[in-house]
């Protein structure tokens, strides 16, 4: 989504406060990456986080020394803080299993401080992303994903993917409700964007805040789960990574979300990331070569969790249920919140 260039500062006079390395992030080189990501305001949201909310998120971020937008041609630069000697866990590879218990509580933390709360309706920009999309859109890039995946075998390395696909146009029939609950969240909570301390020190800080704002909280825990640990570590350590994360949701002051609830919110946006991941992959930059092995990792993992939770039975009655779930959710948030 974007470039990255490490920089060393020279000074003509030092100041100990001021830092020695500092990371410059840029927008994607290619227009069609940019595209995308301004239909979405991903460089927005990212620029607008650090600059209307950064450490006061609650949890450990990377701090931004300057920001600048360039409205045209969607153009950005960040200066933002080098986190070494941490280092950015590797979402080739997957993350271990301490520094993925630290993530799913410290995501419980940032969730917890802005459960169902009032200000992020202050942040114009923090808007969910897919309440935002006109619906028309939505299903023409899913009918063109299907064809593709068709025509040109887009999809062929990830069978469940392609399989579920087809049942997806049915939910663009009706505007999807609000979030309810929500909070705010990272949006992009994967292996490349957690920093993790080593033997030399460091920190750990989560990165990359250009998918944030407000949504599901459950969006959050299926994009690390299902994204930035193997498949088999998945499977050993979900049940107690979302117990982990209910009780410290608890321990936070939230009193009004049951386990029960959260494990159907979970399936939900099984089904949201899916729709997420039909529509992106050839908007995607894949020139570099990690790229393509980044990417091919994330859809591999997210087929398997399809397949393991049985997500096809959910799509099948889905369509029958959107009237009934956008009730529901209006009702939650007329008489759910304090």
């Amino acid at each position: 989504m974007g470039q990255l260039a490490s920089l060393t500062i020279e000074y003509a006079e030092f100041d100990d406060s001021a830092p020695r390395n500092i990371v410059a992030k840029f927008a994607s080189a290619s227009p069609k990456t940019r595209e995308m990501a301004r239909n979405q305001s991903y460089y927005q949201r990212e620029i607008s986080f650090y600059r209307d909310i950064g450490s006061a998120a609650g949890i450990p971020v990377a701090e931004c020394y300057f920001s600048a937008h360039v409205e045209d041609t969607n153009h950005f630069v960040l200066l933002l803080e080098d986190m070494s000697p941490a280092v950015a866990s590797d979402q080739v590879s997957g993350t271990s299993v301490a520094d993925s218990a630290w993530v799913i509580e410290t995501i419980a933390k940032l969730h917890a401080k802005w459960w169902n709360s009032e200000r992020l309706a202050d942040y114009s920009w923090a808007q969910p992303i897919f309440n935002e999309m006109p619906m028309e859109l939505g299903l023409e890039m899913i009918h063109k994903a299907i064809e593709d995946a068709e025509t040109k075998g887009t999809f062929d390395a990830y069978p469940e993917i392609k399989r579920l696909m087809k049942m997806l146009p049915p939910l663009f029939s009706m505007k999807p409700p609000m979030p309810f609950p929500f909070t705010l969240i990272h949006g992009d909570l994967r292996s490349d964007n957690v920093f993790c301390p080593t033997s030399d020190g460091g920190r750990y800080a989560l990165i990359d805040w250009q998918l944030c704002g407000v949504g599901q909280p459950a969006t959050d825990l299926v994009r690390w789960l299902t994204q930035s640990i193997t498949v088999t570590q998945r499977r050993q350590t979900e049940q107690d990574l979302l117990k982990l994360y209910h009780q410290r949701l608890v321990e936070y002051g939230v009193t009004d979300y049951t386990f029960k609830q959260l494990l159907k919110d979970y399936q939900l946006n099984l089904v949201v990331i899916l729709l997420m991941f039909s529509n992106t992959m050839d908007d995607l930059d894949k020139s570099e070569e990690r790229s393509k092995a980044v990417l091919d990792v994330m859809y591999k993992r997210l087929d398997a969790a399809l397949v393991d939770w049985k997500t096809v039975n959910l799509l099948r009655v889905l369509p029958y249920m959107i009237p009934f779930l956008k009730l529901s959710a209006w009702f939650r948030s007329a008489f759910g919140r304090k």
